[in-house]
């Protein structure tokens, strides 16, 4: 009886010993901190104001940030460059061409990056989702 006891307590440590050091397949596990397909994303909101006209799209914008949310700390009171894409959505009074966007124009930008990125107020490069602008302010 004793014997039939070690046996079943050595295949079980033996089986437990092997799913305790396989790896998971590839693709599967816990995702990155940081670079491609990162979790958790978080969304940096800009504010300011354009610094010069925007060129045809995909373009960048240069922004002299004047605050933001959270995350956007770093960037304030900075001038930011921000990439657009073909697929970053633009509104300024109905276009939504990214060459419509005019210097001076008061922007509010949405970006997405690595929290991890983040970290120690550093300043990645970010590529805008979303840019909603209105015509600069008369006095």
């Amino acid at each position: 009886m004793k014997l039939k006891a070690v046996v079943l307590t050595v295949a079980v440590v033996a089986v437990a010993a092997s799913a305790a050091s396989a790896a998971p397949p590839a693709g599967k596990g816990k995702p990155p901190a940081t670079g491609d397909g990162c979790k958790p994303m978080v969304s940096v909101i800009l504010t300011g104001t354009l610094a010069a006209d925007a060129g045809p799209s995909p373009a960048s914008l240069s922004v002299s940030v004047s605050g933001g949310n959270h995350f956007a700390k770093a960037w304030k009171h900075q001038t930011a460059s921000v990439a657009l894409t073909s697929s970053t959505k633009v509104n300024r009074a109905g276009d939504t061409n990214a060459a419509d966007l005019k210097s001076g124009d008061r922007v509010n930008i949405r970006a997405k990056s690595c929290k991890a990125d983040l970290a120690n107020n550093a300043m990645p490069a970010l590529t805008a989702v979303r840019v909603t602008a209105h015509g600069a302010a008369t006095a």
